[in-house]
């Protein structure tokens, strides 16, 4: 018979396991974003490259690309149906690094559809973008993406305030700005702006649609962020 004190550490050691894990993948993304280069996350690529070649991959898919906030992103495959969804998201990656590695995370699946969801380290340690920098590396993205696909659909969700670092409000305000300009140019382009439905009354993050860590959404945040994607997608935006 199995004894309590056994039983309760192997209860403990359960628990601790997803614990162990994340800690793991934040240390090792944290590590990842101090090296500049875009082969940074090649280990990620590969991993993808691997589960490809065992998997049957879906015609026409909807990709959906960025950093860390992508991959935390659960439950699309649900709301996005019945167009099958890839979730490639590469730790803190800026836009930058996804053109980078565009061939093997994007045009690789012949998407019907590409979405972005920029990350917080655009305006961090690994990247320090100014708007116009950003500005300038997603019409890079999208250019080389019209290249391969002319006709492809590009959502574009605009970069997400965040609690922790309200210094990049007026740096998100500005970049919003100059995608407003710049989104109408382009037909196969379609903009989101999902920072008033994550605010408050002032205009500033909503701590209640976010995680602990005050960067990335919670539950409640991606339902709001899931809801305009949908939207856009049926042309309802």
């Amino acid at each position: 018979m199995i004894s309590w004190k056994l039983l309760r550490t192997c209860c403990l050691v359960l628990l601790l396991i997803p614990i162990a894990h994340l800690i793991y993948m934040v240390s090792r993304d944290t590590v990842a974003s101090m090296n500049s280069s875009p082969d940074a996350w090649a280990a990620e690529v590969e991993a993808y490259a691997r589960q490809d070649r065992i998997s049957q991959l879906p015609k026409d898919p909807i990709v959906i690309v960025g950093g860390r906030r992508v991959k935390l992103w659960s439950g699309l495959d649900d709301l996005l149906a019945p167009k099958p969804v890839l979730v490639r998201g590469l730790g803190e990656a800026t836009v930058d690094d996804l053109s980078y590695h565009y061939n093997r995370l994007i045009g690789f699946y012949q998407p019907d559809t590409v979405v972005l969801l920029p990350d917080n380290s655009e305006f961090h340690i690994r990247a320090n973008n100014d708007a116009e920098t950003l500005v300038h590396d997603i019409g890079e993205l999208v250019e080389l993406d019209a290249s391969q696909a002319k006709s492809r659909r590009f959502v574009i969700i605009a970069p997400l305030k965040t609690p922790l670092y309200p210094s990049t409000v007026p740096v998100i305000d500005e970049t919003l700005e100059r995608l407003e300009a710049w989104a109408p140019k382009h037909d196969n382009v379609t903009l989101i702006d999902a920072n008033t439905l994550l605010s408050k009354a002032d205009g500033m993050p909503n701590p209640a649609y976010y995680r602990a860590d005050g960067v990335n959404l919670n539950e409640h945040g991606y339902v709001r962020l899931s809801v305009l994607l949908q939207m856009a997608l049926r042309g309802d935006l």
